[in-house]
């Protein structure tokens, strides 16, 4: 089993991360500089030990231990990050760079909100359809789904756009 601290990447092409491992340390360590949380505290808080917490969030990569998934979950509650956001954050952005870009903040928190009730809200709507018992579904199904939800999106977000713009032009010929 793999570190969830650096799972490594598929080889297919909408997953590659050209070689390169996702890195969740850059990650926590951005959320203990923003909310001025030491080892120490985030030990006390995670309930690991500060030593063992050192070996986790080495600077050296080669130097890191594995972290167990029950770790990665303790650093992240104590830092009230989200399992979800945190994946998210990571797959999403792959320059780490982006990380500390506030321009995209609320776009992870509405992916985030997204996939935490999608999977099921789906199984309910597939375990609707009379006479489906769910071996009909296809991973195939993922790509048009992904596209159908980014479609919708842009079509949403453009017509948000659009009317703030006309209320915008129309509060200027009011003046």
């Amino acid at each position: 089993m793999s570190s969830p601290a650096r799972i490594e990447a598929s080889e297919d092409a909408g997953n590659s991360v050209n070689g390169n491992q996702r890195d969740f340390i850059p990650l926590i360590l951005e959320a203990m500089s923003e909310k001025n949380v030491g080892q120490r505290k985030l030990a006390l808080k995670a309930g690991i030990s500060k030593s063992r917490l050192g070996l986790l969030l080495h600077s050296d990569p080669g130097k890191r231990a594995t972290m167990s998934l029950r770790e990665f979950q303790q650093i992240l509650d104590a830092l009230d990050i989200n399992i979800v956001q945190a994946i998210i954050t990571v797959e999403t952005y792959r320059d780490q760079r982006l990380f500390h870009d506030e321009r995209f903040a609320t776009s992870i928190a509405m992916l985030t909100e997204l996939f935490q009730g999608l999977p099921s809200m789906l199984l309910s709507a597939l375990d609707e359809i009379e006479g489906m018992d769910g071996t009909e579904v296809r991973k195939e199904w993922a790509g048009p789904l992904r596209k159908a939800l980014v479609e919708k999106l842009v079509k949403e977000v453009s017509a948000v756009m659009a009317r703030r713009d006309f209320l915008s032009e129309v509060s200027k010929i009011g003046l």
